[in-house]
């Protein structure tokens, strides 16, 4: 697991009325893991406290390429990928930067 891997969201575009509030510019920290394990209960559901669970389970694959230093052939920037909710309506989009630390 690579532990110098920060993931941050941040929010694109808002398309209609997102249902849980995200706004524009908005940005958070997510990660699958947290120092690579899940021992105590108090750490359990914080991998993206502030994102809809809708767009987390969407970007969840793409967490898991990002955090351990993988990257998809199509980009330019490696350390970048673009997504949007599945809410075709009201469709969040999100980009996530992999920062190295």
């Amino acid at each position: 697991m690579a532990h110098n891997i920060k993931l941050i969201a941040r929010i694109t575009g808002v398309k209609g009325s997102c249902s849980v509030g995200h706004k524009i510019g908005e940005e958070f920290e997510v990660h699958l893991y947290e120092k690579g394990e899940w021992s105590t209960a108090e750490r359990k559901g914080t991998r993206a406290p502030n994102m809809c669970a809708h767009l987390f389970y969407a970007i969840f694959p793409y967490l898991a390429v990002l955090q351990y230093d993988g990257g998809f052939p199509w980009s330019q920037d490696k350390d970048l990928f673009r997504m949007n909710c599945p809410d075709p309506e009201n469709c969040v989009s999100v980009e996530i930067r992999r920062i190295r630390t």
